[in-house]
């Protein structure tokens, strides 16, 4: 398979590495897109031995060289130590090496800052968006299944969902699109007439935007949020769900329809052999969240989980719902206002963290045994008005919080188990600019959070 070279400018930006500073200086002109800070680098400093009871705290920033102004997620890929955050405000991935703390480059060519409302390629919802690795299958590897692949590469991919109705699949070696894929739906034998998006231009089925993968079965799944009709005037449709193969050449292999409501971050669970997929802003259940219970070999909707959040001691109302694995039969999932920890069989809700509000991505860190997100602290109690953005700390099996880390304007933890670091966006605005970590102003940047100990490598800790 040719790579797709018109999706494919991988732009030379790192001739200049921006390393990760505690104060603003020139960015350091450097032959190579690597480099090793060693004991220079601040997110590196020595210090006491790691221990679980250290309390996190703000390490350093990483400037981007284009203002950050379009940003979704982030991604920390244990497999190469890479860090990747989409923009569509330059219409690609920028990469950070999560080692040494420096910018790699950008990976181009893709949506970039469409509008929604369908009918062109530039109003059919903006990109790129979300990210999950899967190992590498396929013959595109020399038949070998993903196992091995020669000359020191890594032996996965990335899959990142974009505009327009396409998911991408790099190679995070080459930092380049092998296969783009088209998620939008068009007639067909079992699909509703009133999910029909695609008259052939794919320009009304929206952006692409959260993906996950499924181990067992080597499915990925990635949701359409926000599909219009194609009939005039293109009303809004229930978003779909494709499943796209994560082996090469990545086939589509079918949709799945939830109904009503903003489809947000789903996750495989072992536990049940299916994807569990939150739903929100259902219009037909008002103040109510679901998860809804999908069978991957079936292509279908086994189950819905339901929680009403004035009913949840503690919780607050309806807002952001997404969901991460943690050991002990644990489920964290965002909703009603608060990070929340569900039983992951049942459903059952174990405990409510009162103390912060909720944001965007999250992540369970298998290194340090954390759970993270971004959300105001304290968070808002009508009358009172919510708190600014924080970086949130909570036990990942016993659900206790543990700290709220200041963090204005930040957003998106993931954290890179290999140095229990945790990696947050922070969009550059005028309002959050003066306030933020960002060490060089105007542009936004990467804010990199640690333990106070001496970065532990790779061992987990509960």
């Amino acid at each position: 398979m040719n790579h797709v070279a018109r999706n494919t400018a991988f732009a030379l930006l790192a001739l200049f590495a921006i390393s990760c500073t505690d104060e603003p200086t020139a960015p350091p002109v450097e032959p190579s897109l690597h480099k090793s800070h060693g004991n220079d680098d601040p997110c590196r400093a020595p210090q006491a031995s790691w221990r679980a009871v250290d309390s996190i705290v703000f390490r350093c920033a990483i400037s981007i060289p284009s203002p950050l102004t379009g940003s979704q997620k982030g991604w920390a890929e244990e497999s190469n130590g890479k860090y990747f955050l989409s923009d569509a405000a330059a219409s690609g991935v920028h990469v950070i090496n999560a080692r040494n703390h420096t910018y790699v480059g950008l990976i181009a060519g893709m949506a970039g800052a469409a509008t929604t409302g369908g009918g062109t390629a530039t109003t059919n919802g903006p990109g790129p968006n979300s990210f999950v690795s899967t190992p590498r299958r396929g013959n595109r590897w020399g038949g070998n299944g993903g196992h091995g692949h020669g000359g020191g590469r890594d032996n996965r991919v990335l899959f990142v969902s974009d505009g327009n109705s396409t998911v991408h699949v790099i190679d995070m070696d080459d930092l380049t699109i092998i296969k783009s894929i088209s998620t939008a739906v068009q007639a067909g034998e079992g699909i509703p007439d009133n999910q029909v998006c695609d008259d052939g231009t794919a320009h009304y089925c929206g952006r692409a935007n959260e993906i996950a993968y499924d181990p067992v079965h080597h499915v990925v799944i990635v949701q359409n949020p926000s599909p219009l009709a194609l009939a005039a005037p293109h009303g809004a449709l229930s978003g779909h769900a494709t499943f796209i193969s994560a082996r090469y050449p990545y086939r589509v292999l079918g949709y799945v329809f939830p109904g009503p409501g903003t489809l947000e971050g789903q996750v495989w669970v072992p536990q049940l052999n299916r994807f569990l997929m939150p739903i929100q802003n259902n219009p037909t259940t008002p103040g109510v969240q679901q998860h809804i219970v999908i069978n991957v070999r079936t292509r279908t909707i086994e189950a819905t989980r339901s929680y009403t959040c004035a009913e949840i001691p503690g919780a607050g109302a309806n807002g952001n719902n997404n969901l991460q694995l943690a050991p002990g039969g644990n489920l964290w999932a965002q909703m009603c206002g608060r990070p929340i920890r569900l039983d992951v069989r049942t459903g059952t809700v174990k405990n409510v963290v009162v103390e912060l509000g909720t944001g965007d991505q999250d992540w369970y860190n298998s290194g340090d045994g954390n759970f993270y997100n971004t959300g105001a602290f304290p968070p808002a109690i009508p009358p009172a008005a919510a708190g600014p953005a924080h970086l949130g700390v909570m036990n990942g099996r016993t659900g206790a919080f543990k700290q709220a880390v200041p963090n204005p304007g930040g957003a998106s933890p993931s954290a890179f188990a290999g140095s229990n670091e945790i990696f947050t966006r922070v969009p550059f605005t005028a309002a959050n600019d003066p306030n933020s970590r960002c060490t060089v102003k105007g542009t936004g940047c990467v804010v990199v959070f640690g333990h106070s100990g001496r970065v532990n490598q790779g061992h987990g800790h509960d």
